[in-house]
This record gives structure tokens, C-alpha cells and sequence, in this order.
């Protein structure tokens, strides 16, 4: 029995039994499901199903805070209840260990080697995980684990800087594997690319703003914005360290 047809059944057995509260947290829920259903042209999948509960939930828990904040007591109570019923549902949480096991793993199958891959990351983690972890759990370890893209992109240019500086330059009487003229022209070409691709992290952190400001807070769009706009960002810090690294080699050939 899929998901959906276990979640369908307890609710003709809630409507056998007049449990009254069940069948409304339920009829709501299946309500979500067959909405989405209708969005995506196809029955849902398990995983599909789960999607929609952990919408169903954290939008009980905000209203929860909602409730609390006002002082509707009852409310609160009742919500609660409409959470631990959905929550009957959902797999068992993943233990942080395992948890980071398996975004330890993701990272080393991915090849990711800074929090500008964290979008690879995320969805392969959050797949591995199997509904066993929300996102913001795995969001926490993805961060923590990842380093900084700047770290990263120094470290990179520091080790760059030594090759060339390693590499013999015509005119210093050693024999030579590439001259000055070919090195400046070479690094300078590079510089132009690199500007390029700033140009194009501009227009990313653009657009991801306008998309932010027009999206809602708590859709996908909202996400995608913030992504852009972080993926702009790192890109830029990308392009200024590596275009000061470049004039630092110039200067040294020249």
C-alpha cells in the first residue's frame, strides 16, 4: 500500500469511527495531496506524498507561533494535535551522525570543494536521506562542512602563483619554458574572462533580487532568489581574488 492509499484508508476509518478531528486533519491533508496531483499531471510518488506533509506540518507549526503569539491557548492545542497525527506519517528522524555521514559521503561522490556546489550537495543529501531529515538539518551540515568558496579559491590561487613563479621566464639566463611576453599575454587574456564572468555574476545577483521581490516568502521562487543571490556573490569574491592575483603575478613578471 503506497502512502497516499494508507493515508486515504485511515481516513474512511476515522469517518467510520466519527472521529471528527482526525477525518478534518486528514481531509485536508488529502486535499493537498490531490492538489498537487493536479499541479504535476500524475499520481504522487511516496516521496512526492511526504513533500506534502512536511508542507502540511510546517505550516501547522508557523500557525502554531502565530497562535502562541496571540494567546489563543486552544488554538495552539489543537494544532498541535493536527501535528502529531501528520507527523505519524513521516519516517523517524535521522541521527545527526548518520546524518553527516551521509552529507560527508554526498560531498566526496559530488566533488563539491566549496558552499558554492551546496545546491548539488543539498539534493543529493536530502535524496540519500530519505525524508529522515528536514532541510534546514541538512542545510546545518552542508554549512558546516563545506568551506567558504573564498577559502577555497585563495588556496587555489596561492598554489597558482607558486607554479608560475616556478616556471623559468626567457631573459634571467636559465633555460627557458615559456617567456615573459607569452606569460603576460596569456594572464591578461585570462583577466578579460574573468571580468567576463563578473559580468555575469552581476546580472545573477540582479536577477535573483527581482525574483526576491516578487516571490512570496515561503515558495520555491523565494529559495531560488536567495540561491542566485548567494551564487552572485561567491562569483564575484571568485573574480576579485583571482583578478588580484593575476596583476600580483603580472607585477612580478614585470
Amino acid at each position: 500500500m503506497t502512502l497516499s492509499e494508507q493515508i486515504t484508508s485511515d481516513m474512511k476509518d476515522a469517518m467510520k469511527a466519527k472521529a471528527n478531528a482526525t477525518l478534518s486533519t486528514l481531509r485536508l491533508l488529502r486535499s493537498a495531496i490531490k492538489n498537487k496531483e493536479i499541479d504535476l499531471q500524475h499520481d504522487l510518488s511516496d516521496e512526492d506524498v511526504l513533500v506534502v506533509l512536511k508542507s502540511q506540518v510546517k505550516q501547522l507549526k508557523d500557525s502554531i507561533e502565530s497562535y502562541a503569539d496571540a494567546g489563543r491557548d486552544e488554538m495552539v492545542k489543537d494544532a498541535q494535535v493536527e501535528v502529531e497525527l501528520l507527523s505519524a506519517y513521516l519516517p523517524a528522524e535521522m541521527g545527526d551522525e548518520a546524518l553527516e555521514e551521509i552529507v560527508r559521503t554526498v560531498i566526496e561522490q559530488t566533488g563539491a570543494s566549496s558552499k558554492a556546489d551546496m545546491g548539488k550537495v543539498m539534493g543529493a543529501a536530502m535524496k540519500a536521506a530519505n525524508g529522515g531529515a528536514d532541510g534546514n538539518r541538512v542545510k546545518e551540515i552542508v554549512m558546516r562542512l563545506l568551506p567558504t568558496l573564498l577559502v577555497a579559491v585563495m588556496v587555489t590561487l596561492s598554489q597558482t602563483t607558486t607554479v608560475f613563479a616556478a616556471i623559468p621566464i626567457a631573459g634571467d639566463g636559465s633555460t627557458s619554458l615559456i617567456t615573459s611576453g607569452m606569460m603576460v599575454v596569456s594572464l591578461q587574456a585570462f583577466r578579460v574572462i574573468i571580468l567576463w564572468f563578473g559580468i555575469g555574476a552581476i546580472v545573477t545577483i540582479l536577477n535573483g533580487g527581482f525574483l526576491y521581490m516578487t516571490s512570496s516568502m515561503r515558495d520555491d521562487l523565494h529559495n531560488r532568489a536567495l540561491s542566485q543571490m548567494t551564487t552572485g556573490i561567491f562569483i564575484s569574491m571568485i573574480v576579485a581574488a583571482t583578478f588580484a592575483a593575476t596583476t600580483v603575478v603580472l607585477q612580478q613578471i614585470g
